[in-house]
């Protein structure tokens, strides 16, 4: 099954980014945006694993709860992945909380790299993606929507993480949440 660890969004954050996504839409064309419900701040793409490493991850999810406290996360920037004059990803970033976000990946990271799950190359970045980019007619469209649109510093207190379960299907990923760990 193919899985990740994330943080679920709150109801505000989630109106937040549809708001930014409207607002985009008008000044980039071409895009696959991502609907605001699907979106949450992954902080492990496990892969396929088999069902019965599920077990192994509800451990890991259990052992950064005890680690980790509650903390507040703030929406800050949007940016895109690898820049945004060659975009591939367009996300909102996080400022407030980002630190803890990186602490607790890497934690994730470590323990799951002890399950035979492939460490990310990448260097973890807290975000939120509001859409994919194939193919980009207009080349400065991006750059000139970053300077246009103003991200509201919207917050949260991110309580727990979860386990999902992701299934390609023909309208694009459906995402189940199979196990959640509430944090100290």
């Amino acid at each position: 099954m193919r899985t990740f660890i994330a943080i679920e969004l709150s109801k505000e954050i989630k109106e937040a980014l549809k708001t930014i996504e409207d607002e985009l839409q008008g000044l980039i064309r071409g895009i696959r945006w991502i609907p605001p419900e699907n979106i949450h701040l992954t902080l492990k793409f496990l892969g396929s694993i088999e069902v019965q490493t599920v077990e192994a991850i509800k451990n890991i999810l259990s052992e950064t709860a005890k680690e980790f406290k509650q903390y507040k996360i703030r929406l800050s920037s949007l940016g895109a992945f690898p820049n945004p004059a060659r975009p591939r990803v367009i996300w909102v970033g996080v400022g407030d909380g980002s630190k803890e976000c990186v602490d607790m990946a890497g934690f994730i990271e470590e323990r799951a790299s002890n399950l035979g799950i492939e460490k990310e190359s990448r260097t973890f970045h807290p975000h939120l993606t509001l859409a994919r980019v194939k193919f980009l007619k207009d080349k400065d469209s991006v750059r000139n929507a970053f300077a246009k649109i103003k991200i509201t510093p919207k917050e949260m207190y991110v309580k727990k993480i979860t386990l999902f379960q992701s299934e390609l299907i023909k309208e694009g990923a459906r995402y189940t949440p199979l196990w959640s760990a509430d944090l100290e």
